[in-house]
């Protein structure tokens, strides 16, 4: 099975069921858009730490077994690195057959000319760093896969750390100075991050950050924020530092920002 052929059957199912990628984006908080590539195959477009977890959280939205749907998608992997192998396998033994034939023909020659001898070393330099190349595609196509972050696990198991993982009030400060018109909230990310945002109750975003990135928002009165990862990122407001909101691999929910401080906002 290609990854085309996964996600191809991953559609299918969600449409047996009759529910629309934006209901599954609804409940899972993964974007249309990592939903299409999903079901259009193109997992290179994907976060790679990622992966696994949109998978599972796609998987249990259409009422599919989530571990069986991560075996069909490493099995389809797999297929990949194997005929990846085999092609970097060919490539090399022709490119080392044909460095043997061409060094038996310029050895066979009678006379070695100064032109043959500079031929001849082209010839090996040449070939040495075709092997050279080949070996390093070789070495890719070997590495362990991108450690997965189970995101999905992380939100269920990381509710008791959540409280813990809200700055405490000598951390924030308690009193910001008042913005004329606009509150600024700039975040620059430390590591990779999810982050969902709600500005003044209207404006909504779901953003999935490499790290050392940034990004500013500009609200009215404020902003409420969730976090896959809170220690991944530190926040100004308006200029005054916030620092981080959470511990790294913490999830932090409905984080309430205003010109007052940081909050936990009351569900």
């Amino acid at each position: 099975m290609s990854l085309e052929s996964f996600g191809e059957q991953m559609r299918k199912a969600r449409e047996a069921k009759q529910i629309s990628l934006a209901e599954i984006s609804e409940a899972t908080r993964v974007s249309v858009k990592f939903l299409q590539a999903i079901e259009a195959g193109k997992f290179s477009v994907l976060p790679q730490a990622y992966i696994r977890a949109f998978i599972r959280e796609y998987a249990r939205a259409i009422d599919l077994d989530p571990e069986k749907a991560i075996q069909q998608y490493d099995a389809a992997n797999q297929e990949i690195h194997a005929v990846a192998e085999e092609w970097i396998s060919r490539s090399r033994n022709a490119a080392m057959q044909q460095t043997q034939e061409r060094t038996k023909e310029v050895a066979s020659l009678p006379i070695f000319s100064q032109r043959s001898v500079t031929v001849f070393a082209l010839l090996v330099v040449a070939a040495v760093v075709v092997v050279y190349v080949l070996n390093m595609g070789s070495d890719t196509s070997r590495q362990k896969p991108v450690s997965e972050i189970a995101f999905d696990r992380v939100v269920r198991e990381s509710e008791a750390a959540t409280a813990k993982s809200q700055p405490s009030p000598t951390q924030v400060p308690t009193a910001l100075p008042a913005a004329i018109d606009s509150l600024r909230l700039e975040m620059t990310t430390i590591d990779s991050l999810w982050l969902a945002i709600t500005i003044d109750n209207t404006r909504k975003g779901e953003y999935l950050f490499p790290p050392q990135r940034r990004r500013s928002w500009v609200g009215k009165d404020q902003f409420l924020i969730s976090l896959g990862n809170a220690g991944a990122a530190t926040f100004k407001l308006n200029g005054v530092e916030l620092g981080l909101l959470g511990k790294r691999g913490a999830v932090a929910r409905n984080l309430l920002i205003t010109q007052s401080g940081v909050h936990r906002a009351e569900q």
